[in-house]
């Protein structure tokens, strides 16, 4: 799949400025350490071998899945959040040393030395899955399902980085919570080349009574829906592409990506009606990310399921998420007897790293 021009145009202004990024660290590193200037050639061609590298790594990600190319990716991966926080570490020892001069001395090693522990923060944090217990009340629930558990997990994004380990511990994880349904939200593959069929199989021995109901998330547009929608089909996963399933008198309605690119309101709730979904029954919706909420409030849908913005994943992004999906990036929230539960996710995306946000796996209790 060819990638659109505005797309392109945006990559090429997005590497300009971290090269830019780049240089501005480069350039805090010579002034307020004095004694790497003695390598000043050597660090800087480093620095611009980094800046780089998560593009090119990207770039051959999608293409291949040998074995050479994985440390590759996770380094150039984890160097992305050591340079934003190096960046930030820069500008803040400078506004620093404005304020107070006779800092120069110190300021400038405290805060590079924090940069680096809250890299060495996020790395840990990340591979800590935290259940979080939701509660849900839905309308018209049949007494079949009163009590009983289900498991979301969005945003798994298998391939390079999180692989069978971290796939592994996610289905121990689920079986601990002994779930009536599971639920996964899109993104479970992270896009990249990699064996699909054989992460996907690793989620057979998950132990629901219900089965596992799935849609597609952007990141499976980044790798292909037929080859994902293949792998999870074959691993026994239900696939809700734009189709509702009947489960016991709970409706299980989903929203396959690929509508996401051109969805407008009117065409969600065209979606949803073409489902023939039953009022009197309740209904959850799979979606993967949570837009056009009020829409949706309006379909009669009882409950919506979403992941995608990890929470903005390393801080300070989680203000951005906010402000895009309208507060609605995390958390249960509810609008009239419409509720929308979005998930920070239990992998990462990029960078194996969590700065204050965490990886979760929702266990919901229906009452």
């Amino acid at each position: 799949m060819k990638p659109p021009k505005g797309f392109i145009y945006f990559l090429i202004l997005a590497q300009a400025l971290i090269i830019l990024g780049h240089y501005a660290v480069y350039s805090a590193l010579m002034a307020f350490f004095p004694a790497l200037a003695a390598h000043h050639t050597v660090w800087l061609a480093v620095l611009m071998l980094l800046s780089v590298s998560f593009l090119a790594m990207t770039i051959l990600s999608f293409r291949y899945k040998s074995a050479w190319l994985r440390p590759f990716y996770i380094l150039a991966a984890v160097w992305l959040p050591m340079f934003f926080y190096f960046l930030l570490a820069s500008l803040l020892a400078i506004i620093i040393l404005w304020i107070w001069p006779p800092g120069s001395g110190i300021v400038p090693g405290i805060i590079f030395a924090l940069a680096v522990l809250a890299c060495i923060y996020g790395l840990i944090n990340a591979r800590v899955s935290r259940v979080v217990p939701v509660n849900v009340s839905l309308p018209n629930l049949p007494p079949a399902w009163k009590g009983k558990t289900a498991v979301m997990v969005s945003d798994l994004h298998l391939g390079h980085v999180l692989r069978d380990g971290f796939a592994r511990k996610i289905i121990n994880d689920i079986n601990a919570l002994k779930p009536e349904i599971v639920f996964l939200p899109g993104d479970f593959f992270d896009g990249v080349k990699t064996d699909f069929n054989h992460l996907a199989g690793l989620f057979k021995q998950v132990k629901s009574v219900r089965g596992i109901y799935y849609v597609t998330g952007n990141h499976e547009q980044i790798a292909g829906y037929e080859i994902c929608e293949q792998a999870v089909a074959a691993a026994g996963m239900h696939i809700l592409e734009n189709k509702m399933a009947d489960i016991n008198g709970l409706q299980i309605a989903g929203l396959a990506y690929y509508a996401e690119t051109k969805e407008t309101p009117e065409r969600i709730i065209n979606l949803l009606a073409s489902m023939n979904l039953d009022p009197a029954k309740p209904t959850i919706l799979l979606k993967h990310v949570p837009n056009h909420v009020s829409a949706i409030a309006k379909t009669g849908v009882s409950l919506q399921l979403s992941g995608h913005t990890h929470l903005g994943q390393v801080w300070p992004f989680r203000f951005i998420t906010k402000r895009v999906y309208k507060g609605f990036d995390y958390g249960l929230k509810q609008l009239g007897n419409f509720q929308i539960y979005t998930s920070s996710g239990a992998g990462t995306w990029g960078p194996p790293m969590r700065v204050f946000t965490r990886s979760e796996i929702v266990k919901i209790v229906f009452e």
